[in-house]
């Protein structure tokens, strides 16, 4: 084998022999240099050769774990961020190789030289023409324009303002409206302001409960909050502690009140149950690296779970407040952040027969953006599978086993129930010895083994992608693109989408990294990006539209986010009104799961698409919820009202002669404006079409209501719910000059409509 010579003849015999007998367009390779249809080595690989050649019959062997990792072909799977220029480098790289005066990558796929992998590809097929057309490629670059930025390629799409920018990121993380010191820092500073809203909305809790719901949609362990099933899960021989929190100790008689037992179990379960989450919250909060999500030695307990646990020492305001958590290390155990968590470890569980394969394919995926079940997409053949370890010696299995093997092996001291408990004669000897790519445990290090992954986990270039994956999920609601579709126009959109986006997050992944890993710069640059900006597609929307696939605008809100988004825009919560405790969107036993949210049980993920069910629930929330806010937001001072600045209730555009009353009518329409504004979001003048719509639905409701009023057929009074006679929230009765029981110019009722009209409208039911 040596470094080869032009390639010009021998790809020439190779291309004439490939297209022997075919249509004679075939044999072309349309290149041109410059304009609308150049297409650079880069984009021919990236369409050509990589997806369609390499990733399908190649990669599955030729991964850094795979069977050919110490060959010098070595891919990068898609999911890494840069994958097509380091794929495309070590291809290059190989293209100098030959052997008898051809390429090598033109022989070993088609098995004319000793290949392990077999004969992979025909010498007539599509794949190894475009192999082929590859190396012509190279040996004749073909340069185009540069490609666009991220600005200029979203430079067609209508983006949000900065306005409706900070009031999204607002809602979104802190579950309220902007203050008006963050408006007027926006007006002045922009979309660079941002950072200090991001900085003010994380010394709120709403904030927090975000991110840790947020982050639960991957961890799940969440699963063990309510009654005791967290601490159920514990071993009582390790934690005998544990037990009072079950059935209570006799000689305790530090909480003699039933109720108090009672409350201090159920903090002590939530605690353990939400351990990694809290971990989660404080690195945020106190704005430490990210990376000790993995590497922390400690954990976060509470006055509660302190008990469970045994642990001692740890200093405390208040004995007896359960919001208040700690650092803190169970003795005689290591700790490796969140991937020694007892809750972790029993939500992602193992058996004796699994071997901590299914933890260690789950922390790929969550901490190193790495699907490994993607490693092997080349369907196995179960007749060729005749060896008698095949995860450990047959290809077709090791491009998988041989990366998920040895970080199960650093899993070895943790038992089926997350409980510390080194095993007494060590790790299985038929599976790979633990370790982490190329690395090893030493078997003096085997009961530290989780501490050591952790940090080389954390020091891996993907756990820095796979947090800016995260964060993006989280907060835009739509997963990192992936091109997948049998049409290859939306395909090759979709690819110019993925490249973009991954140019995007490998900068912003550097920011992360430079920051020493504050997860708060990765919040804020989100926000400022197009991907949580952008409003409207260009026109017209065809095919290449698919560019901006999974971006902006289009994210059904969970439940969390619409309960906390109601509240903020109305004042009110959406409640049972004679049981505020029942928070609808909250509760599982009403419609949290009906509308599309998850237990991180029996429900893991959530629906994204609203059904007929969930079309009734927001029918159901908009109506129950005008309702409540119209009259009440009337009895408050004008200049506290959120709805209604510029009417009253006896503000009507006709007197009863049916002549305009042009002051009145031009008080609603202004009225009108500020709600489309306020409850979504929209800019509309007073000439709006839009605003003439909604206009038309108030002044209809008025006169057919007013008609039935005069007629006799509909009653002036309010409806028993919609009326505002008592504090909402105190239950205490309103003052008699402010208590609204009737609508006897039937306002109230047409403004309701209107309530309701934008409460179920797209625009506030999505983001």
């Amino acid at each position: 084998m040596k470094t080869r010579t032009p390639l010009a003849l021998v790809l020439a015999s190779s291309l004439t022999l490939i297209a022997c007998g075919g249509d004679k367009d075939e044999q072309k390779d349309d290149i041109t240099q410059g304009g609308d249809d150049c297409v650079s080595n880069r984009e021919y690989f990236s369409k050509e050769v990589w997806k369609p050649v390499l990733e399908q019959n190649c990669m599955s062997c030729h991964n850094s774990s795979g069977q050919a990792k110490y060959t010098n072909l070595v891919f990068q799977p898609s999911s890494q961020t840069g994958h097509i220029e380091h794929n495309l480098g070590v291809f290059e790289k190989m293209a100098q190789y030959e052997a008898s005066g051809k390429p090598l990558l033109l022989q070993k796929p088609i098995g004319e030289l000793d290949h392990k992998g077999g004969p992979i590809l025909s010498a007539d097929s599509p794949e190894f023409k475009a192999i082929s057309r590859m190396l012509e490629r190279i040996e004749s670059p073909v340069e185009c324009a540069d490609e666009p930025t991220l600005t200029e390629h979203f430079s067609s799409v209508t983006m949000l303002d900065d306005q409706q920018t900070l009031r999204k990121a607002t809602l979104n993380l802190g579950g309220r409206l902007p203050t008006e010191e963050e408006r007027a820092l926006i007006e002045s500073d922009g979309l660079e302001a941002m950072d200090q809203i991001v900085e003010n909305l994380a010394k709120e809790d709403v904030f927090y409960e975000r991110l840790e719901t947020m982050f639960n949609d991957m961890f799940l362990t969440n699963r063990y909050v309510g009654g005791s099933s967290a601490v159920d899960l514990l071993d009582r021989d390790i934690f005998p502690e544990a037990r009072w929190f079950q059935e209570r100790d006799e000689n305790d008689h530090s909480m003699e009140d039933p109720a108090e037992v009672e409350a201090a179990q159920k903090y002590a379960n939530n605690a353990v149950a939400q351990a990694p989450l809290k971990l989660l919250s404080h690195l945020v909060r106190e704005e430490k690296p990210f990376t000790e999500l993995l590497t922390a030695d400690y954990m976060m307990v509470n006055p509660f779970s302190a008990r469970v646990y045994g642990i001692t020492g740890v200093q405390f305001k208040d004995k007896l407040d359960p919001n208040e958590f700690k650092e803190a290390r169970i003795p005689g155990q290591p700790h490796a952040g969140v991937l020694t968590d007892a809750m972790f470890l029993n939500r992602f569980p193992t058996t004796a027969t699994n071997r901590n394969r299914h933890r260690s394919r789950m922390i790929y995926t969550f901490f190193l953006a790495t699907d490994v079940m993607a490693l092997a997409e080349r369907p196995l053949d179960p007749t060729s599978i005749e060896d008698f370890n095949p995860t450990l010696y047959n290809p077709q299995c090791t491009s998988c086993h041989g990366v998920i093997d040895p970080v199960a092996g650093a899993y070895q001291n943790w038992n089926e129930r997350g409980m510390y408990e080194p095993p007494e004669n060590g790790w299985f000897e038929d599976m790979l010895p633990p370790g982490f790519g190329e690395a090893k445990i030493s078997f003096e290090g085997r009961t530290t083994s989780m501490t050591w992954l952790a940090e080389r986990f954390a020091s891996d270039q993907r756990f820095a992608t796979a947090s800016v994956h995260n964060f993006y999920r989280g907060i835009t609601g739509h997963d990192v693109i992936v091109p997948l579709d049998d049409d290859q126009e939306i395909f090759d959109n979709l690819l110019i989408a993925q490249e973009i986006q991954q140019e995007y997050f490998a900068d912003l992944s550097k920011k992360f990294v430079d920051s020493n890993f504050n997860a708060r710069v990765i919040i804020s640059e989100l926000i400022k990006s197009p991907y949580f900006r952008m409003a409207n597609l260009p026109e017209p929307q065809d095919k290449s539209s698919y560019q901006y696939v999974e971006a902006g605008r289009g994210r059904l809100l969970t439940p969390e986010m619409l309960h906390r988004k109601i509240e903020a825009i109305t004042g009110y919560p959406w409640v049972h009104r004679y049981n505020k405790s029942n928070r609808y969107l909250l509760r599982s036993s009403d419609y949290r799961i009906l509308y599309g949210g998850m237990d991180s049980n029996d429900v893991t993920q959530r629906i994204t698409e609203p059904n007929g069910i969930m079309a009734n629930v927001q029918w159901r929330m908009a109506n129950e919820m005008s309702c409540v806010a119209t009259p009440y937001d009337f009895t408050l001072p004008i200049k506290e009202r959120r709805f209604f600045p510029h009417v009253e209730t006896n503000f009507v555009p006709e007197d009863g002669n049916g002549f305009l009353i042009q002051e009145a009518e031009n008080a609603i329409k202004q009225n009108i404006q500020h709600l489309h504004w306020h409850i979504l979001g929209e800019r509309v003048t007073l000439d709006d079409p839009e605003l003439e719509r909604t206009y038309n639905l108030w002044y209809d409701t008025w006169k057919e209501g007013l008609a039935g009023i005069k007629a006799e057929e509909i009653s002036s009074d309010l409806m028993g719910d919609c009326r505002a006679e008592r504090d909402f929230f105190t239950g205490e009765d309103l003052p008699e000059e402010v208590r609204l029981r009737r609508d006897s110019t039937y306002t109230i009722r047409a403004w309701q409509a209107v309530i309701t009209y934008m409460l179920a409208d797209y625009n506030f039911l999505y983001e």
